[in-house]
């Protein structure tokens, strides 16, 4: 726990704000223990109405949004922790923003980082997973990218091997949304058209 309150407070002191820990990923049943957006086995979107049509929850299973199951043998707090120690080193390299290039505009992004979702995951022969909010530095707080990454185990350290922009935004009237550029199938990323 020490290990990951030293990673919230790194990026805390960067003026990131807090990434939240949660109980063992493995462990469904219990609640995080400070919150967050899937605390629980509570679905962000349970009922009809939902993100992706014929999808109960965004984070459920091998048809959701996110593939892959819970992680077991490695907890969300290290997931989280290893999460918190790439984004903050992108953050220092990138002269105080997570610097992404988008691989459809081609647009160089600045980005300040807002949140890791609960729960995160593992997806078979591709390591774990998290998905991320950010938005572009200056910009409101709605206007979101959803950023997630995957991660592997080497040499006993959970090391980020694979970044992707899940979701950008996109402004519909005077709201801004998140569109989804793919989502899973059988824990493969499915590009949506």
């Amino acid at each position: 726990m020490k290990n990951a309150q030293a990673a919230v407070l790194a990026l805390a002191l960067l003026g990131l704000t807090s990434c939240k820990t949660t109980a063992e990923v493995g462990d469904p049943g219990r609640r995080s223990e400070l919150g967050g957006e899937h605390p629980g086995t509570t679905a962000e979107h349970a009922g009809k109405s939902v993100e992706h049509a014929g999808v109960a929850a965004e984070h459920a299973g091998a048809a959701a949004e996110h593939a892959g199951q819970r992680a077991r043998g490695v907890t969300a707090e290290q997931i989280k922790e290893a999460m918190g120690a790439y984004i903050t080193a992108r953050v220092r390299d990138g002269g105080g923003a997570f610097r992404i290039t988008d691989e459809r505009s081609r647009e160089a992004l600045s980005l300040e980082f807002v949140k890791i979702h609960d729960p995160v995951r593992k997806i078979e022969k591709r390591g774990y997973f998290a998905c991320t909010d950010f938005h572009p530095v200056g910009a409101e707080g709605e206007k979101l990218y959803d950023l997630d990454f995957w991660l592997q185990l080497r040499e006993g350290t959970l090391v980020v091997t694979e970044e992707r922009i899940h979701k950008h935004p996109e402004q519909q009237g005077s709201a801004w949304v998140k569109r989804a550029r793919y989502t899973f199938e059988n824990d493969d990323p499915i590009e949506i058209q």
